[in-house]
């Protein structure tokens, strides 16, 4: 189209402005396409031999995953004969199969080898699946070394912006791993403390005395104490008053323990072995103190600590062993001559530590006042 321009002078025709030409770009030759097909075609079965490799080792890697993951959940085999000695002989009890505590084992067992199974699955998965699209992509002649260095950006970017997430999941796996706690257990973990109700790659769910349900994330355990390992143990410390008879409160402290075995069959079912009483455990401005300790099944503490509580209370009283005043109270006793103090410390069977005259004959125990 021409273009007219009118001046003061006259009309000035002008020619016509060639029009611009947009270029499309490159357009590859037919040597270039019949090359790239002929690279494809070349690579193409290396890249289909990949992929059914790829497919075997994913059925493989299930198969293998499986296995352990059935050899977690069945755990050991207790039926052997020489397994029930070894654990006999180490004074660990064998639950029966319809117990509370077998069924318990077995749900924490289940629990962790389902939760292993998803994650040694999804990590063979992702790690297939990238092999077998970085190797199609480069059969197809797109270049992986530039994306393989976007993905390690982008891998760190993430790492940095989920480093709490990541830690939690890395936090779990290993705990998982190391079977530091399963379901059924009573833990402490600084934060909460309660019963395992269940344990995930995120976060323990823990249901405290009082009802409370705590999540806590696996990342933020610093430490675990688990109250019901294996076995647990009965502890009961008591302070006697400072003339006692430390024997006759050893004793009855022993008492009480076979006295609550006698009454009550959890108590006898609990137990795993004798009690002990190691002797006076700290010496107090009013009081002596003893620890009873005993050993027992997981759980089964806090049920025969009452029991045995329960039975001292009535022994105690029976045999007239006076419990030490608190601290913040003192009794005073006007008819008590303060510079002379009997202590009564009776030997135990086959000692001769008893105290003795001067004929040599053991002193008998005395109340007497002056």
């Amino acid at each position: 189209m021409a273009r007219v321009m009118v001046t003061l002078g006259g009309v000035l025709l002008l020619t016509p402005a060639p029009e611009r030409a947009t270029s499309p770009g490159p357009v590859p030759s037919g040597n270039e396409v019949e090359k790239w097909l002929s690279d494809v075609s070349a690579n193409l079965v290396g890249f289909g031999v990949l992929l059914v490799v790829a497919v075997i080792l994913w059925f493989v890697g299930r198969a293998a995953i499986n296995g352990f993951t059935r050899a977690v959940e069945r755990g050991a085999p207790l039926a052997d004969a020489r397994a029930r000695r070894a654990l006999s002989k180490a004074r660990i009890s064998v639950a029966e199969p319809d117990t509370v505590e077998e069924r318990l084992e077995a749900e924490r067992r289940r629990q962790r080898a389902g939760t292993l199974r998803k994650v040694l699955k999804s990590a063979l998965a992702v790690l297939l699946a990238a092999l077998v699209v970085m190797t199609g992509l480069a059969t197809l002649g797109v270049p992986v070394g530039p994306m393989l260095a976007s993905a390690g950006i982008l891998g760190v970017a993430l790492g940095f912006g989920a480093q709490s997430l990541v830690k939690d999941i890395l936090s779990g796996i290993f705990m998982l791993m190391e079977d530091q706690y399963g379901v059924g257990d009573v833990v402490d973990l600084g934060e909460a403390t309660g019963a395992v109700e269940e344990v995930g790659l995120r976060c323990t769910r823990l249901r405290s005395l009082d009802g409370t349900v705590w999540y806590v994330p696996n990342g933020e355990i610093r430490r675990v104490g688990n109250m019901t390992r294996m076995w647990s143990r009965a502890m009961i410390e008591v302070r006697f008053a400072y003339d006692t008879d430390v024997e006759a409160a050893r004793q009855a402290m022993i008492d009480a323990v076979l006295a609550a075995k006698q009454e009550r069959e959890e108590v006898a079912a609990a137990l795993l072995g004798e009690p002990e009483v190691a002797g006076i455990e700290s010496l107090e401005y009013n009081a002596i103190m003893l620890r009873l300790m005993c050993q027992v099944n997981p759980a089964t503490q806090w049920d025969v600590q009452r029991e045995v509580h329960r039975q001292m209370r009535r022994l105690f009283a029976e045999r007239g062993i006076a419990l030490a005043v608190p601290g913040e109270a003192m009794m005073f006793d006007s008819k008590a001559n303060p510079d002379k103090v009997r202590l009564h410390d009776s030997a135990r069977p086959g000692s001769d530590t008893a105290p003795k005259g001067e004929d040599g004959r053991p002193l008998p125990p005395s109340n007497d006042e002056d």
